[in-house]
């Protein structure tokens, strides 16, 4: 049969970070060491096993008939409890708001993405930015406009152009604000009031996604955008995929009442609820543990790998090599110089190495071929592991670098 694709469904790509994975495995011989500096996963290392095996029996346990229904919000009393868990540090869900519960926080920025975005229309992201969300804009049929990322958060100045010169005609700015995927970067207090005033002032809903948030390893809270928000004009995503599982599958996304609305038919007819139980387990969670001394745990254990991994890099990258300093978050940026082969760098660390880093092309709109950067996870490996991959992967750019 011939089948008659969207053309924005066959111009999709997988990211990167799979191939080269699939590259050092499929190179693998016997007895030599793999280390994934590819992933976007956590470490096995912070999953409470016996925690959540004890609350997913209590949920099977549980037997009712609200348990084995479904509702395309999501269960109430998780809800409720994510509320108040987010609202504990700040204002984020407001009286006007409604919180939804998503497979994941891909499946909020889907969602959001589909009530608001058409073909042709213009969505601004930050450049660079989390590859499955660019993804997800271009399979709507998405005119993707990159804006600049500097070391204290995304320009403002040329954000503003952007808004300007597309007076109007912006639907989204997506934007993450807390330790970006993959720079990063954490957005300055100034530049987040900012960002908010420019979409109060030129009409673009801001979708932003702080998955990595409750992760900091220095320095203080800052408040997130939608705690500026009284416009209704911010849809704020999370996800406890980084501090529990990223299979529980949960994720959410809060916004004005009339967004959540319209988002609900949406997931009506695609996914309709998270499995219940699995909300009811984590509900229970939420109820009977302090959520905060958990993450707490969490990035005590993270802190010592990023700080391992920074101090390797300085020690075993060439001068010319440069990486971002993140205060939390998963990933750090790295920039070999201008004309470096970034993609054959990659497939080489992979092949030989069987160490996997992810390109960072895919995670760029604007002249993606020129890219120079990569991304490396600094939580999923051991500590011997980063010191012994940073070594080695540093070698290799020896070769690389003039």
């Amino acid at each position: 049969m011939n089948y008659q694709f969207r053309n924005e469904v066959l111009g999709a790509k997988k990211a990167a970070m799979g191939k080269m994975v699939n590259l050092a495995k499929e190179n693998l011989k016997d007895g030599d060491r793999m280390i994934n500096f590819a992933s976007g996963h956590p470490s096995v290392e912070i999953f409470q096993r016996e925690t959540i095996k004890k609350y997913m029996e209590l949920a099977a346990e549980s037997f009712n008939g609200d348990i084995f229904q479904y509702n395309e919000l999501g269960f109430i009393p998780l809800r409720k409890s994510l509320t108040k868990f987010l609202n504990d540090k700040g204002n984020v869900v407001k009286q006007r708001d409604e919180l939804m519960i998503t497979h994941g926080s891909t499946e909020a920025v889907f969602l959001s993405a589909s009530a608001f975005v058409g073909v042709g229309d213009k969505v601004v992201v930050e450049m660079p930015s989390y590859v499955n969300a660019i993804e997800a804009f271009r399979t709507l049929g998405a005119e993707i406009v990159g804006v600049p990322v500097e070391n204290d958060g995304v320009n403002v100045e040329q954000l503003e152009n952007i808004l300007k010169s597309y007076r109007g005609g912006v639907k989204l700015f997506y934007t993450i604000p807390n330790f970006g995927n993959p720079s990063g970067i954490t957005m300055t207090y100034q530049k987040r009031k900012a960002v908010y005033e420019l979409s109060v002032k030129y009409g673009a809903l801001i979708l932003e996604d702080d998955i990595y948030g409750n992760l900091r390893y220095r320095g203080s809270r800052l408040p997130n955008i939608k705690e500026f928000d009284t416009a209704g004009s911010v849809i704020y995503i999370g996800s406890v995929s980084k501090t529990l599982a990223p299979a529980m599958r949960i994720g959410f996304l809060a916004a004005d009442k009339e967004i959540i609305r319209h988002i609900a038919k949406i997931k009506a007819v695609s996914s309709n609820e998270v499995t219940r139980v699995m909300q009811y387990a984590l509900w229970r969670m939420y109820e009977e543990n302090d959520m905060y001394i958990w993450i707490k745990k969490i990035c005590d254990i993270y802190a010592q790998k990023l700080f391992l991994m920074e101090d390797s890099m300085d020690k075993y990258f060439p001068s010319s090599v440069k990486h971002s300093s993140p205060d939390g978050g998963m990933f750090i940026w790295v920039t070999l110089p201008e004309g470096t082969d970034i993609e054959q760098y990659c497939r080489e660390s992979a092949v030989k190495l069987h160490i996997p880093v992810t390109p960072g092309n895919g995670f760029c709109v604007i002249e993606p071929e020129k890219c120079t950067s990569l991304r490396f996870n600094f939580v999923k490996e051991n500590l011997e592991d980063i010191e012994y991959g940073i070594r080695k992967t540093g070698k290799l750019m020896e070769q690389y670098v003039k």
